[in-house]
């Protein structure tokens, strides 16, 4: 049986909600994954949130290109 693929996002905000990581949402999210791993397989994007969004302004400002900016987006 082929696996179908599900693209999941999850906003950074979700991540850290209020500045401290929510391992507890996490740990759940991550088990609920595991129970379908048989059938199905799992792509998850996952959002910077406001944090990238200030490194980001930051490089803008500074004059960085777009790359550098979605970069530091992404290493956040």
């Amino acid at each position: 049986m082929k696996k179908r693929i599900i693209v999941i996002s999850l906003g950074g905000s979700l991540i850290v909600p209020s500045g401290m990581m929510d391992i507890a949402f996490l740990e759940r999210f991550k088990n609920t994954l595991r129970k379908h791993y048989r059938n199905w397989k799992f792509v998850v994007v996952c959002g910077g949130g406001s944090i990238a969004r200030k490194y980001i302004e930051v490089l803008r400002k500074e004059g960085k290109s777009a790359y550098e900016q979605s970069k530091a987006g992404l290493l956040e």
